[in-house]
């Protein structure tokens, strides 16, 4: 998991002490990161289609083609089977479909790493969309652990609606699942401001260690060999 950790944390709010406005804005892997995002979407779309309109709308044709020559004690039973199989199904392809749309997204819109590196920033700050992606990670992995691939889609299918009913009406007397602790007003606008911010810093802290070594010291020195190290606030006034 090299590379992940700062969406690792963040996504699942685990270690609070790892939560920083700096490490919300670290994203060392933007392509992969951006395709975890795109396998998330693709999975909660495949299990809605699979499991919410394909699967019914199938399993009743499938029942009204029966007659009573062709069925049996356990044609309904079979039938559910069969449609619970076509549901897992969806989501297995969704799931293998996430990562290639992500690569032919990017290529397609032209954007290179920085710009993908924003959008997973953007992403790391949509707290509506966070809430549903927790909520269908967890309810699928109840599924999986339940009846695999097609306990999954269910699991999948409960966290949607349970997060419609959120936002519907739970959203106002109660909190989600996992609350981000680096709330909006805390968060850099982009990663660019998070970078000028730590270039900044780094250059004021190497001039503080480098005060009073001359021999180490390589920046431009009066005429008694001093080197005025500007204060933080000069700094921070940097664009």
């Amino acid at each position: 998991m090299i590379g992940l950790e700062t969406w690792f944390n963040n996504f699942t709010q685990f270690i609070n002490s790892n939560q920083t406005p700096e490490t919300l804005a670290d994203i060392p892997l933007p392509r992969t990161e951006y395709a975890i995002w795109w396998t998330m979407k693709c999975a909660e779309l495949s299990a809605f289609l699979g499991g919410v309109i394909v699967h019914p709308i199938y399993r009743l044709y499938l029942i009204r083609k029966l007659t009573p020559e062709t069925t049996t004690n356990n044609s309904r039973k079979v039938i559910r089977n069969l449609c619970r199989r076509i549901q897992g199904r969806f989501l297995i392809g969704g799931l293998v479909a996430g990562p290639f749309l992500s690569v032919a997204w990017t290529e397609f819109q032209g954007w290179n790493e920085r710009r993908i590196r924003e959008r997973c920033y953007q992403i790391r700050c949509d707290t509506s969309g966070l809430v549903l992606d927790r909520y269908a990670t967890t309810f699928f992995l109840v599924g999986w652990y339940w009846k695999r691939f097609q306990g999954g889609v269910d699991g999948i299918n409960i966290a949607i609606a349970y997060y419609m009913l959120y936002k519907g009406l739970l959203e106002r007397f109660t909190n989600p699942m996992l609350v981000d602790r680096i709330k909006p007003e805390q968060r850099y606008t982009s990663v660019e401001d998070a970078k000028s911010d730590r270039d900044r810093l780094t250059r004021f802290w190497k001039d503080l260690a480098l005060e009073g070594k001359t021999n180490d010291d390589l920046r431009p020195k009066d005429e008694e060999g001093n080197v005025e190290v500007p204060s933080i606030g000069h700094y921070l006034k940097q664009s």
